[in-house]
């Protein structure tokens, strides 16, 4: 495989593209992402014969780098935990306490979605897990469909943990203004935050819809649950209220979270915003399903299920997802490659208005990170290009760097290739494609309310 320094202009574009593409038209996103990725081994490739086997080499080398088969494992190993919370009786135990808590009106569900997903600030992976898989039967007894209820779970998830300083996401913006020459990057982030309009607008879109009911594009097709007694039938644990312990559910949440903090803070040397986030919610996982064996061990052996064969089904169940992201991941890698987000951000450049310079980053980002799906690939791309920018143009610094973590979070909120798209569609169990699809208006509206706020933001510079 060449180095690649620069850029292979349009042919960049492609990869993404037919991935998108593909994934559009067959509704499939594996034999989207591998078209996709075989498209850009081609381009890339010395041999052109040789092509297919590269791209193995390129999976291979993705998906085994630490910090991506951390984040492999993790979505794996999460399926071996939620099933054996299932099967434990936890989550049934968890909807017969709030049964008892009398939550049988919307807003009741509404607001512990909310709560789920602002306790579970650290990691949006098991936000989204969590919470899809606490509020899931709740939603189909009220007859909410499962496709609003992904755009509730991503959305909230995704939008909330970019805003939150105190966690992974976090310390990579510090990492990325660092390495320009921010003196208190800490601070620039903190006053950036205010400014994110693309995250603040995301939720409030939530908020509305929830309060509302607003059924917008796709969304219309799925106003109610077509089949309420989907989740009865694949999880019939979910009816034994009598024999469910909330417990099995609660403290292993519980130690997940304490573990990742733990974790964020040894890693960081003391400093929990600087601490290694992928290998974070890794450790945390395991050490939750070791708590949770050690319990259910002492569980009478008539209403405790077989643990080994419990957890491998778990595994079982999840193995797609680690499929998804080492292709997702991969097809990321092979834009970088090609250069792809920079030929994007090369066709932005020109003459503007420094007033219009926010919003233009806004979209570029926007563009990048939908190609993409990776909002950590895009803020790499474009704050680099962002900071100078600013500082050439007198732009504040704290406006343009919201720009740019906006237009990455949008490809990461609304993008099928995005790895959170893909565990959204498996926690509210519905196709990852037909989420993206319900989701896009309302995220689009988000996004054009963003532009117009940053437009606004540059007339004040």
């Amino acid at each position: 495989m060449m180095e690649v320094t620069g850029h292979f202009g349009w042919l960049s574009l492609l990869p993404p593209l037919i991935a998108l593409g593909l994934a559009l038209w067959k509704k499939k996103i594996i034999p989207a992402l591998l078209a996709g990725g075989l498209a850009g081994v081609l381009i890339l490739s010395v041999s052109k014969w040789g092509f297919f086997f590269e791209y193995l080499d390129q999976v291979i080398r993705v998906a085994g780098d630490r910090s991506n088969l951390q984040l492999i494992l993790f979505g794996v190993l999460v399926g071996g935990l939620i099933k054996l919370m299932e099967k434990s009786g936890g989550f049934s135990g968890m909807v017969s306490y709030l049964e008892s808590k009398k939550l049988h009106k919307k807003r009741h569900i509404y607001l512990l979605t909310w709560l789920i997903g602002l306790f579970m600030l650290l990691e949006n992976y098991s936000n989204i897990l969590v919470n899809g898989t606490t509020v899931g039967p709740l939603y189909d007894r009220l007859g909410i469909s499962r496709e609003k209820m992904g755009y509730f779970l991503h959305t909230i998830s995704i939008n909330f943990i970019a805003l939150v300083v105190v966690n992974s996401w976090g310390a990579f913006y510090m990492t990325l203004l660092s390495g320009q020459g921010i003196d208190r990057p800490f601070e620039l982030v903190v006053r950036a935050m205010p400014l994110n309009f693309y995250c603040i607008l995301s939720l409030v879109m939530v908020l509305l819809t929830m309060l509302f009911g607003w059924n917008l594009g796709a969304m219309r097709k799925y106003p109610v649950s077509h089949d309420v007694s989907t989740v009865t039938e694949e999880d019939p644990s979910l009816l034994s209220h009598s024999a469910g312990k909330a417990w099995y559910v609660i403290i292993p949440v519980v130690v997940m979270v304490v573990t990742m903090l733990l974790s964020l803070w040894i890693t960081g040397g003391g400093h929990l915003i600087e601490g290694k986030g992928t290998a974070s919610v890794f450790y945390a996982v395991i050490v939750a399903i070791l708590v949770l064996v050690f319990m259910l061990i002492f569980k009478p052996k008539t209403e405790r299920p077989s643990i080994e064969k419990t957890i491998y089904s778990g595994l079982g169940e999840f193995l797609e997802i680690g499929i998804l992201l080492a292709l997702a991941l991969t097809l990321g890698s092979l834009c970088r490659q090609l250069g792809t987000g920079m030929y994007i951000a090369g066709l932005a450049k020109g003459h503007f208005p420094v007033f219009l310079l926010p919003a233009l980053f806004f979209l570029v980002s926007c563009l990048i990170s939908f190609s993409t799906g990776t909002s950590y690939g895009t803020f790499s791309i474009m704050v680099p290009l962002a900071i100078p920018v600013a500082m050439a143009m007198g732009i504040p610094l704290p406006l343009m760097f919201a720009a740019c973590i906006s237009g990455g979070v949008f490809g990461d909120n609304a993008s099928p290739f995005s790895d959170t798209s893909v565990i959204t569609g498996v926690s509210a169990k519905i196709n990852v494609v037909r989420h993206v699809e319900t989701q896009l208006p309302y995220a689009l509206i988000s996004a054009t309310g963003a532009i117009i706020l940053f437009v606004v933001a540059g007339l004040w510079i």
